[in-house]
């Protein structure tokens, strides 16, 4: 590998100063703080595994592993996290067992047993696709099963 290019994606991933492209929250121009048991980087690839937490501003994502391709000058260009992976971002939460997070399309699809809370709202899927920018989300049901919502209307506050 060469040891530019190391230097560079290490210094990317762990100079708490460092901004890189990918945004977890939506107009954030904050830094991306990734930490973990263990990362191991080569050819434009990085990986945590154990108790790996990304945040960036209000987002945080946990997982058992994450693994990370960089673009040529060491930003973040698709990130996947495999194992118990759960998405917050102060309004919304998202859990599951696998995501991609697309920086080109500014998504995160999470796929078996996802289920979202927004507030005591909760639904249920076999696939979700997140659009970070606008706050849409798309549910889809595993193959044989449909999807799933528990909605409370009546507000918790007693009338005046």
């Amino acid at each position: 590998m060469n040891s530019k290019l190391l230097l560079l994606s290490s210094l990317s991933f762990l100079a708490l100063g460092q901004v890189a492209k990918a945004q977890l929250v939506s107009d954030s121009d904050e830094p991306i703080d990734i930490t973990g048991d263990t990362a191991e980087f080569q050819d434009n690839v990085a990986i945590w595994t154990g108790n790996v937490r990304v945040v960036q501003g209000e987002a945080i994502l946990t997982t058992n592993r994450l693994e990370a391709i960089l673009t040529e000058d060491g930003a973040f260009e698709n990130i996947v996290a495999i194992g118990a992976v759960r998405y917050s971002n102060g309004k919304e939460n998202i859990t599951g067992e696998h995501a991609v997070f697309d920086e080109a399309a500014q998504t995160i699809t999470m796929t078996e047993d996802v289920i979202v809370t927004q507030g005591k709202q909760v639904m249920s899927a076999g696939k979700v696709t997140y659009w970070v920018e606008t706050g849409k989300v798309l549910f889809m049901p595993e193959p044989g099963k449909r999807i799933r919502g528990l909605f409370f209307t009546k507000s918790d506050k007693e009338p005046a």
